[in-house]
């Protein structure tokens, strides 16, 4: 295998033939037990994550909560934009409005735990509304994250220096949770620009025991050709659920009523 740096400086192993890179030894700090988990999480999904990759010529990244971070497990097909660059190891706190795609499906108390990470400014209306968007994801089966200047600074910080780059994350991801970043209702004939899509994949359990994620879409995509992209993660990421047995919860509204999208959850 080869090794590559973290940016913690822990060795990843990278396969050597689909050339996807997976969580190396030296990364697991959760345990021996929580990391065998995830490396048999990944073993599942490297297949579809390939075929995913290659099906809409993106990069496909797998991901999964530790505590109150999000850790980022592997990665198949071609690098997305510089800018937007993933290592294996990397790790971003759990906090609003990043993970919604963990959080749409989890219990109210630990969505409130999620939405009390929000700033010491953050109101009820800021709390209500990501409520809301937690429903929107819920509905449709995934997270669509928008291109926002915080997005550029976060990438940043994921490759600084891992003393200042905590602290420059913390700042990030606060600033994220101010801009329009989750975009909820889609418009037929509106053109975005997206950084993002994520899916879950489910455990026996009913819990989100992975995100699969879809990076390095084209610069803009219409209202009608975002779900081509949508739906073909969606059915990879239940693909996934299928063979580890998962299954969704059955878990009460969240938030407000929104539009119908016309998506069905997982």
């Amino acid at each position: 295998m080869l090794t590559t740096r973290s940016t913690d400086g822990d060795p990843d192993t990278r396969q050597p033939v689909d050339k996807t890179y997976t969580l190396g030894p030296a990364l697991i700090a959760v345990g021996h037990a929580a990391g065998a988990r995830q490396l048999d999480l990944v073993d599942h999904a490297r297949a579809v994550m390939e075929e995913l990759a290659r099906q809409l010529a993106v990069q496909v990244v797998a991901s999964s909560t530790v505590g109150d971070e999000m850790v980022l497990l592997a990665t198949a097909g071609r690098p997305g934009p510089m800018w937007l660059a993933f290592t294996v190891g990397q790790r971003v706190p759990l906090a609003p409005p990043l993970g919604t795609v963990f959080l749409a499906w989890a219990s109210p108390r630990a969505v409130d735990g999620w939405l009390d990470r929000l700033g010491p400014g953050a109101t009820e209306a800021d709390k209500d509304r990501l409520r809301s968007a937690l429903g929107v994801v819920r509905r449709r089966g995934y997270a669509l994250n928008l291109e926002a200047v915080a997005t550029l600074n976060l990438s940043r910080a994921l490759t600084g220096r891992a003393d200042r780059g905590r602290r420059a994350l913390a700042v990030v991801v606060e600033e994220l949770a101010h801009e329009e970043y989750l975009l909820q209702e889609l418009e037929a004939g509106a053109t975005y620009r997206l950084s993002q899509i994520s899916a879950p994949v489910f455990g026996s359990d009913g819990s989100v025991v992975l995100a699969l994620t879809v990076v390095g879409l084209p610069e803009k995509l219409t209202g009608q050709e975002i779900p081509r992209y949508g739906d073909a993660l969606l059915g990879a990421a239940r693909r996934v659920t299928g063979s580890l047995h998962g299954h969704a919860p059955d878990v009460p509204a969240l938030g407000p009523a929104a539009p119908d999208t016309g998506r069905a959850t997982p």
